[in-house]
């Protein structure tokens, strides 16, 4: 439909849509493509790829969680072990290590180990399917008070099971502010988000694509280029100490 109406520059976004853009893109040279969230090895000569190293500010909400929980446990799942998913998980669980190292600590980390490279998976990211919830309550079970569900809108059914049980507890959300994406009632239990500049690389993209310097491959956003970072605290910041807020920003 985006060609038949003209387009000169289309973006599809997710890894879902890898084989699809590839295989438009062959057939079209003559259009510019941008992919949110895959890469192409080898580069495709007229995709962009935008990828994300989410794990950087997944370890600084790791270190923040870590520092926040009242139990000392910090639990993850995601809806499947792709990179896409684990990379949150991983740096999150590297974060609270971290953190422990830094303050002689013991928080613990329930859904995924780092050595093996595996943890807590739904296989669904459908929010209604209820293994999704089940997953987040298990968890709970183990005394988490921080969780950090990876997979689109599987994380309200983990809200709702923490409204539901009256917990003390919180979650982190990912890709854009939860606070603001997620539907309002959840908007007390978001500590945090681990976000990409998904507006910012895509918006790089269609400038460049207009100024003639469009070029592609891939372009990671990082820490460093502002692609990726932790949303504000909103509801949290009052139970996120001005000593701790200094040390996750420095992180």
């Amino acid at each position: 439909q985006c060609i038949s109406q003209g387009a000169q520059h289309i973006v599809t976004v997710g890894f879902q849509l890898g084989d699809a853009t590839a295989t438009n893109a062959a057939a079209n040279p003559d259009i510019n493509w941008t992919i949110v969230d895959f890469g192409y090895d080898p580069d495709i000569p007229n995709v962009r790829e935008l990828l994300y190293q989410t794990d950087e500010a997944a370890f600084a909400a790791g270190y923040l969680a870590a520092g926040v929980s009242q139990s000392g446990i910090v639990g993850t799942y995601g809806g499947l072990n792709i990179p896409t998913v684990s990379i949150f998980m991983d740096g999150m669980a590297r974060g609270v290590a971290h953190y422990n190292e830094v303050k002689g600590a013991d928080v613990q980390v329930v859904g995924w180990n780092v050595d093996s490279q595996d943890g807590a998976f739904t296989d669904s990211f459908n929010p209604a399917d209820p293994i999704v919830r089940q997953t987040c309550e298990s968890i709970l079970d183990e005394g988490a008070d921080i969780m950090l569900p990876v997979g689109g809108a599987i994380n309200l059914p983990c809200g709702t099971a923490i409204q539901d049980r009256g917990l003390e507890a919180g979650m982190i959300g990912v890709d854009q502010d939860a606070f603001l994406a997620a539907p309002a009632e959840y908007q007390d239990l978001w500590l945090t988000t681990i976000e990409k500049g998904i507006a910012i690389q895509v918006m790089r993209s269609i400038q460049d694509h207009a100024e003639g310097s469009w070029t592609p491959g891939g372009e990671v956003g990082n820490l460093a280029n502002d692609g990726v970072g932790l949303s504000d605290y909103h509801s949290w910041a009052d139970r996120v100490s001005d000593e701790l807020a200094a040390e996750v920003d420095q992180v």
